[in-house]
């Protein structure tokens, strides 16, 4: 699995490449832990070239909300593929995870909810 970390304003883009399995899933966590670190507002977990996702994926997903919650930083997860959606489907993920179609409609969506913040 590659990872790639952009900085958008005060947004985190995560692009994902490969699969998404128990051998390299912690690398995500430690990523957006990273990032959190250096005060970014919000994060995008962009899984445009993911692969494959097992559970040990689900569960880096699902801890990385949870740490984001905890935290108060929006998540979104963006152009999830056709075999990743449906691991999220069967796994009733879908509506629990924030999932955006595209990075630009969460980045959008970001920028909105944070100037409504400021009002």
């Amino acid at each position: 699995m590659d990872l790639n970390v952009r900085i958008f304003k005060d947004n985190c883009v995560i692009d994902i490449k490969g699969e998404i399995d128990i051998y390299n899933a912690h690398r995500i966590k430690e990523a957006v832990f990273q990032m959190m670190q250096k005060r970014v507002c919000a994060f995008v977990l962009n899984l445009k070239r993911v692969t494959y996702i097992d559970s040990s994926g689900i569960g880096a997903l699902l801890a990385v909300n949870a740490a984001l919650m905890r935290s108060e930083l929006p998540l979104r997860i963006v152009s999830v593929p056709p075999a990743v959606m449906k691991v999220m489907q069967l796994t009733r993920l879908i509506g629990f995870l924030p999932v955006e179609r595209t990075e630009l409609e969460a980045l959008d969506e970001l920028e909105v909810k944070r100037k409504g913040a400021r009002s």
